[in-house]
């Protein structure tokens, strides 16, 4: 199994546990983020599953009698109201630019005691780098203490391995890319508990890389606006009753 689907199913089956197995039969679901359709696997014994996305590949590496796909904006869905039992929704809205229009769009199409569970993950201060998984281990927070012509001087400099990126200027281009929102931990927070929600599970922010916040690059940080709740936000879960 995949590093991602090992991380998929962990949360896919830590949602689940808000559903009796006994009355899964009878709800329908919608994966918000589906990408190549594994996202909608874990949830088969579903009445029905809807997967959206706006990637070319949506719903190519899984197909099922259960399952629909719907090339689809999170921010703009064409999904009916009050509709869905579960929208389930896991590394896709760091990827959003419109927070608001996407968790409006959510609670929309979830219906009235359906539940949402959303989990973005990494966010974009995350002491990795956003997607970068430990290439910059020995130097915490590169993309935010370095410019992008900075961290393509330090590669060249240091001859680090980069991978399939091949190119310095390939990965710096991959880190600053607009495929991620740069949205501050505070706001996932701060829109989502605008929700009117009629019970709240979940709404906080997981913190990691403590450890590596020496004083001096927590000061470097803080010169540049960001605190050390921000600086240590790695992920936001939301869990909710409509």
């Amino acid at each position: 199994m995949s590093y991602y689907m090992s991380y998929l199913n962990y949360f896919a089956n830590n949602c689940l546990k808000y559903i009796p197995p006994s009355r899964l039969a009878t709800k329908k679901i919608l994966v918000v983020g589906c990408g190549n359709g594994q996202d909608c696997s874990p949830f088969t014994e579903a009445k029905e599953v809807h997967g959206l996305d706006i990637c070319e590949n949506i719903g190519q590496s899984f197909v099922h009698e259960k399952v629909s796909y719907y090339d689809e904006s999170a921010e703009s869905m064409q999904r009916e109201s009050d509709f869905y039992d579960l929208v389930f929704s896991v590394a896709t809205l760091e990827h959003i630019h419109n927070l608001e229009a996407a968790f409006s769009e959510i609670y929309r199409v979830t219906k009235p005691g359906g539940l949402i569970y959303s989990v973005a993950s990494p966010l974009w201060n995350a002491y990795e780098g956003h997607h970068m998984y430990g290439l910059f281990s020995e130097f915490p927070w590169i993309h935010l203490r370095l410019s992008p012509p900075e961290i393509i001087q330090y590669i060249e400099k240091t001859k680090k391995d980069i991978g399939d990126y091949k190119k310095a200027e390939n990965l710096v281009d991959f880190m600053f890319s607009e495929y991620f929102n740069r949205r501050l931990a505070t706001e996932y927070l701060k829109i989502s508990s605008e929700l009117k929600i009629s019970y709240l599970i979940r709404n906080d922010i997981w913190q990691d890389g403590e450890t590596f916040l020496t004083p001096d690059i927590l000061e470097e940080l803080t010169q540049k606006g960001l605190n050390k709740e921000e600086i240590l936000s790695v992920s936001h879960t939301y869990v909710a009753i409509k």
